[in-house]
């Protein structure tokens, strides 16, 4: 090495001992050291953070948490105040959740354990789970004993798909789904089936006839389905509700407050007492035309994909040749009390949100996939720039903790009144809110 090389080397090399023995050997201190790209180090006395090969590795801590990541590969976030813990590794690959009541592991959204310490005092949960979606399911509990299922040869779940339990063996030779008050049995599904239970009765014999009862509150039969279909719900009382279907030729619903009638299943016509609508569609249910019944006045109009203008409750919807162009607003009787509008063109690739409540809460957020990201909450802002993922995902906070700070370029925060935080080139040049921060910069004070 060269006489000229060796004084800037060594320069460096003094550099960064010095900021190594500033920040091991001067703890009382405030201190704020960076020798860009390799350490960026801060420490006062509400945080502290220390950032090494510029958004590579990060250790962050305040008095409510603490995170450190190793991007792309994983993050580690624990929130002092409520003892809970959560670790990613190549998200969403394998993640992991630790709380005082709740332990939960996931990989790859498949393959999952869940565990619960207090679940003896609730002898209705299970205190361990472990399952290989859709193939294995596993339970465990002091009160309840060990439950295993592997499908398709044999399952016994409780609580399970919306169901109180789900039993089969060697699916689709047996299953057997159980309801508070209902049992539905297949042998073999979905051709041969029986209900039974408190409330339930009836047979099927798929596709040719079928017939199924849930008390007074449900019944319906077939013949050659989906060709001929009736249905009733509440059928002994005054709200009784009665469909019929001959497809592809005739349907039908009638109750005291709805009335539709389908040709070809592709005319319609409705009209909704409640709603005050009467509707129209051809071809539904891409074409559609509504009015109210009392004004006549055209409330939506639909005409998939160049156009429509829709009024569903209080909102009212727009699309301009979907997915090009669409915009949606929340209409309300006091503006003051809620409003929200939002935009959005190709999908997600742009979206602009707005939304306020009777509590004073704001609430912006505008993405350009995969430009940028902007948010504002009740005064605090974001923005962001590129936002290759965020864009997409704007709500996901781990792609706010383990993969932006990858990609972005320049980030602003600023939290109410107080001066903005933002960074340039991964911290190449930044600034706290109350100085500038230059790719060399020591700060030492009491």
């Amino acid at each position: 090495m060269t006489a000229r090389h060796t004084v800037p080397v060594r320069r460096l090399a003094a550099t960064a001992g010095l900021a190594t023995l500033l920040v091991l050997g001067t703890p009382a201190r405030a201190l704020d050291v960076k020798l860009w790209p390799l350490v960026d180090y801060h420490r006062d006395a509400s945080q502290q953070w220390l950032h090494l090969l510029g958004p590579l590795f990060s250790y962050e801590r305040d008095a409510q948490h603490s995170a450190v990541a190793l991007r792309p590969l994983f993050s580690y976030t624990h929130q002092l105040d409520a003892a809970a813990s959560e670790l990613a590794v190549l998200y969403p690959v394998f993640i992991s959740r630790w709380q005082p009541a709740h332990w939960e592991y996931r990989l790859l959204g498949l393959i999952s354990r869940q565990t619960q310490p207090d679940a003896e005092t609730r002898p209705d949960e299970w205190s361990d789970r472990f399952t290989v979606f859709p193939f294995l399911f596993y339970r465990s509990s002091p009160a309840r004993g060990t439950s295993l299922s592997v499908l398709p040869f044999y399952a016994d779940l409780e609580d399970t798909f919306g169901y109180q339990r789900i039993q089969m063996v060697a699916f689709p030779l047996y299953l057997r789904l159980q309801e508070s008050l209902i049992e539905r049995t297949w042998l073999p599904f979905p051709f041969v089936s029986w209900s039974g239970g408190t409330l339930g009765q009836g047979v099927r014999v798929w596709p040719f006839y079928g017939w199924d009862q849930a008390g007074e509150a449900e019944r319906f039969h077939y013949v050659m389905w989906p060709f001929y279909i009736e249905h009733e719900r509440h059928f002994t009382r005054p709200e009784a509700e009665r469909r019929l279907v001959m497809f592809p030729f005739y349907a039908r619903i009638d109750s005291p407050t709805l009335r539709s009638r389908a040709y070809g299943m592709f005319v319609t016509h409705t009209i909704d007492a409640t709603a005050r609508t009467d509707t129209w569609g051809f071809p539904w249910p891409l074409w559609l035309s509504q009015r109210d019944v009392d004004s006549g006045e055209r409330t939506s109009l639909r005409l998939t994909p160049f156009y429509e203008d829709a009024h569903i409750g209080s909102r009212h919807t727009h699309f301009i040749l979907w997915p090009v162009y669409r915009w949606e607003t929340q209409e309300v009787q006091d503006p003051e009390d809620y409003s929200y509008a939002r935009d959005d063109a190709f999908l997600v690739l742009y979206r602009n949100v707005r939304e306020t409540s009777a509590t004073g809460g704001e609430h912006r957020l505008r993405t350009l996939f995969p430009l940028f990201r902007a948010s504002a909450d009740d005064g605090s802002s974001s923005f962001s720039t590129l936002a290759v993922v965020d864009a997409l995902l704007p709500h996901n906070p781990m792609v706010q903790q383990l993969y932006s700070p990858l990609w972005q370029l320049y980030r602003r925060d600023q939290e109410g009144a107080a001066p903005p935080r933002w960074s340039l080139l991964w911290d190449l040049v930044s600034s706290d809110g109350t100085r500038i921060r230059y790719p060399i910069h020591l700060n030492l004070s009491e």
